[in-house]
């Protein structure tokens, strides 16, 4: 049938051509962002999952630098309490060779002050008792402080460990939701590029149809 009214080959075009374009801009959009999810349309359930994931692998990432900061604060704890443990065992020779009140005192006052500093300065430690009278329980005490601060550096590298098996794996499912495949997203890019281009070729030719009817009338 020769219509000119309603040109329904050049519709059809038309509309083939609108919906591959919209494949053609989804293609390189995926490829210039590196994302396969840009927003809800393109997979909305996708989307939320992929959030989720990524906020998890965020709170993650916060427990893993909480983790190296306790790491931090016990080494800060175990540097101080080993000058300490110096202190102390200067005082123990002092008091047995009977001698050097003067020097004593000097180091009972350094001890607290390098245990205070260490404090300010954020360490996990709780100040030991040094004075005049210093002995081997108070080197104890030292050495029972500086255990503790050691337990705990160990115990966070340890959770640091399990923590980064997490975020690593939180990672790479957020990764397998929400981002492109640049080998299937280049594939898609150059078949719409195509499709495009036949598109409008296919346009030019329907839009030509209703000249042959013309040809009826001559």
């Amino acid at each position: 049938m020769a219509q000119i009214n309603t040109n329904t080959y050049s519709l059809n075009a038309q509309r083939n051509l609108a919906k591959n374009s919209l494949g053609l801009s989804s293609a390189i959009e995926r490829l210039s962002s590196g994302l396969r999810v840009n927003s809800a349309k393109d997979d909305a359930s996708g989307l939320a999952s992929g959030m989720q994931k990524e906020a998890s692998a965020r709170v993650t990432a916060v427990e893993i630098r909480q983790a190296q900061d306790a790491i931090s604060a016990a080494q800060i704890a175990d540097g101080a309490l080993s000058v300490v443990g110096d202190i102390v065992t200067r005082i123990i020779e002092l008091n047995k060779m009977g001698g050097g009140t003067a020097e004593i005192n000097l180091l009972t006052a350094q001890a607290s002050t390098i245990q205070t500093d260490a404090i300010a300065k954020g360490a996990a430690l709780t100040a030991v008792a040094v004075t005049s009278a210093a002995d081997t329980t108070t080197l104890t005490n030292v050495s029972d402080a500086r255990a503790t601060a050691g337990a705990t550096m160990n115990n966070q590298e340890y959770a640091i460990q399990a923590l980064r098996v997490s975020y690593e794996n939180q990672q790479a499912a957020r990764s397998r939701i929400m981002d492109a495949d640049f080998a299937e997203e280049t594939s898609r890019l150059s078949r719409f590029q195509v499709l495009q281009q036949a598109g409008t070729a296919m346009i030019a030719q329907a839009n030509a149809i209703p000249q042959n009817v013309l040809s009826l009338l001559r």
